[in-house]
């Protein structure tokens, strides 16, 4: 599973580094000097390519179906990392998000919701503390389902937060194209790690971890190409990492059978109660 694993992350982050390049193209050529939005096909590009790109990643789910893969239900058994290179992966991307959580902190002062930012970088730097400690319980035997809660629902968090930063910051904002992804990412990115969580919360869905992950991941990616902060880019980057490091653990413990059927709630109000 380690080929089909680095295959498939291959595909996820060559997919973000070319949207990266495409949304640079974008801010470059769609917009006026006095940043309105022109007609121009890049809008329609950057569309087609997140389109082609979530198709690729649904086809590789269904070879994956055909060929009875599956994600496990069991958290360790789904995101079991065990080894010095997973150890250094989760630990790097962990400590890229807290280094840019501290230079957020640090930069945020002139803003004009100084307040939002610095809750942010203070989600941001106990998420890069909580990642790598998350894949770390993983690896044992037997974990705290509380203490596996709270790690996993810190990135859910910081998404949720830096969606209201981005609402709030664009709240006078009239070009579309200038804000709309700045809202999308943070809602893909916080899907994503909302996924990825369910596992530690007993109610995982490993089809659809898988997608968003690397969804996200290319969302995460192509939000580089626009401005801000260096702390905000950075915790972008770490993002990315995360989510493509979650595509490759999940995809090298996949597992040959058929996936237990969950069973079915009658529809009866007071059958479900």
């Amino acid at each position: 599973m380690q080929k089909r694993a680095l295959k498939i992350s291959l595909y996820v982050a060559c997919a973000g580094a070319f949207s990266v390049f495409l949304r640079w193209l974008q801010d470059q050529l769609a917009f006026n000097e006095l940043g309105l939005a022109d007609k121009s096909v890049f809008h329609v590009l950057v569309l087609v390519f997140l389109l082609a790109a979530a198709l690729v990643f649904r086809h590789f789910l269904d070879q994956m179906k055909q060929e009875q893969l599956y994600v496990p239900e069991d958290f360790h058994e789904a995101l079991r990392n065990e080894g010095r290179i997973y150890q250094l992966c989760r630990w790097g991307a962990g400590g890229i998000m807290a280094v840019g959580a501290l230079l957020l902190f640090a930069s945020c002062e002139t803003d004009r919701h100084p307040g939002m930012l610095r809750a942010l970088a203070a989600v941001g730097f106990f998420s890069g503390l909580a990642y790598p400690l998350l894949l770390g319980e993983a690896n044992k035997k037997r974990s705290d389902p509380w203490k596996l809660s709270g790690l996993a629902v810190l990135p859910v968090l910081l998404y949720a937060v830096w969606l209201v930063v981005s609402y709030r910051e664009n709240t006078v904002n009239s070009v579309i194209w200038a804000y709309a992804l700045d809202i999308f990412t943070p809602i893909a990115a916080m899907a994503a790690f909302y996924r990825a969580a369910g596992f530690a919360f007993g109610s995982p869905d490993g089809r659809r971890s898988l997608f968003t992950a690397m969804f996200g991941a290319v969302m995460c990616m192509m939000a580089l190409a626009d401005e801000r902060y260096m702390g905000m880019q950075l915790m972008l980057a770490a993002s990315a990492g995360m989510l493509i490091l979650y595509v490759w653990i999940m995809v090298a413990n996949l597992q040959k059978g058929k996936l237990r059927e969950k069973k079915a709630v009658p529809d009866d109000g007071f059958e479900r109660l």
